[in-house]
């Protein structure tokens, strides 16, 4: 919980930031969309989880509810070419399994109250492609993207056989997936973005513009 108050507080203080930077050069709301050489951060809510849905349990181990909170993304991303920009890739992802393990005592089979305690973190490097110049929508900025993320991913008590371990594992997954952003000022945009990279199906968030250096694109 207090992981998700000091997103919110982080986030509602890089809109107001970003609202009064005074580096661009003209004052009135441009409402453009990509622009090269600026820099943009990003931080969004991630849907349909797949490490939540994919969980399996041994024998002697019954499933229960998952409980916790939605995927947090964040990116920080530079355009360094006409269409083209790079991010560095960030995810946190935390949530409960709760099931139950099934023991035979004396008096016969009873069952005991279990959770493991997951946690998920993400890094990596994105390239993006922005598609400007084929889709021409007014304040749009539609995007596609490719990368890699290495995950490091953490259990508290993971079935194994007739018991619970802690587990630590290290993967690295594909991150392949189309979204856009839509300018309601010159610095400030929704985004949303859907498709592959093992952890979430869609997400919503925001972008906010900063550092720009207009070269007349």
């Amino acid at each position: 919980m207090k992981v998700y108050f000091t997103l919110l507080f982080t986030l509602l203080s890089a809109a107001a930031w970003c609202q009064k930077d005074s580096t661009v050069i003209d004052t009135a709301v441009r409402h453009a969309t990509y622009e090269r050489h600026s820099t943009m951060a990003t931080i969004s809510t991630g849907f349909v989880d797949a490490y939540r849905q994919n969980y399996t349990l041994p024998a002697g181990f019954e499933k229960g509810n998952t409980s916790g909170f939605d995927h947090i993304n964040a990116k920080l991303e530079y355009g360094f070419y006409k269409n083209v920009s790079l991010a560095a890739t960030f995810g946190y992802d935390a949530f409960v399994y709760n099931f139950k393990q099934d023991y035979t005592g004396n008096t016969g089979a009873f069952t005991r109250n279990r959770a493991d305690v997951m946690r998920i973190f993400s890094g990596g490097v994105t390239a993006f492609y922005h598609l400007r110049k084929y889709i021409h929508v007014r304040h749009l900025d539609p995007v596609v993207g490719l990368g890699l993320s290495l995950n490091n991913i953490r259990h508290s008590n993971f079935p194994q056989g007739d018991s619970t371990v802690i587990k630590i594992d290290h993967t690295v997954s594909p991150y392949l997936k189309a979204g856009a952003r839509y300018y309601i000022s010159s610095k400030f945009s929704l985004f949303g973005d859907i498709g592959f990279d093992q952890q979430y199906l869609f997400s919503v968030g925001f972008s906010c513009r900063f550092f720009t250096k207009i070269h007349g694109i």
